[in-house]
């Protein structure tokens, strides 16, 4: 038995025209928190961002944080926006776990959404070679950030290796 363990999901749907949907779910042997937030897309402002509190140290205390949610309303996720997070929803009248979520949906957002919305991954899912060369062109900060994209390893990309994207996951 683990000492420890915490879990997270993050999902994103689309919603509407220009809105995501994303929602961030934290579970751990004190934890159980899920985060709801509304983005305008492209723009990547926070048009809702909800919290609530299945599990915490306190419940009934914890729980009177995530109406501090309301905070993230209209800020943009670009330059900054970490040190407005943690104003808007941590610190000492805050709760770091609804930082960490709100950050986490953020990361989906640059790490994936941003780029793939536009990105044609069906045409390269069964060329794993021709996938890493393009995600290396949409991605160029990439290089080198792990083994797959270490500059200099294109030949491990045979044609044994395949693409382990779901094309039902695919936006």
């Amino acid at each position: 038995m683990a000492l420890f363990e915490r879990n997270k999901n993050v999902r994103a749907d689309i919603i509407g025209e220009g809105l995501l949907k994303v929602e961030v779910s934290m579970l751990d042997n004190v934890h159980h928190i899920s985060a709801t937030f509304h983005i305008s897309f492209p723009s990547r402002e926070i048009k809702h961002a909800e919290a609530d509190f299945k599990k915490a140290p306190y419940v009934g205390v914890c729980r009177q944080t995530s109406q501090k949610m309301a905070n993230l309303v209209g800020i943009k996720i670009n330059r900054g926006f970490t040190k407005r997070v943690i104003e808007s929803v941590g610190g000492k009248d805050g709760c770091h776990q609804l930082v960490d979520q709100t950050l986490e949906m953020a990361k989906i957002m640059v790490q994936f959404i941003e780029k793939s919305y536009n990105f044609p991954i069906r045409e390269y899912i069964e060329d794993a070679a021709l996938m890493r060369k393009k995600v290396l062109e949409v991605y160029p900060k990439i290089k080198d950030m792990c083994w797959a994209y270490k500059v200099g390893n294109d030949h491990l990309f045979t044609k044994d290796i395949k693409c382990g994207l779901q094309e039902d996951l695919v936006i």
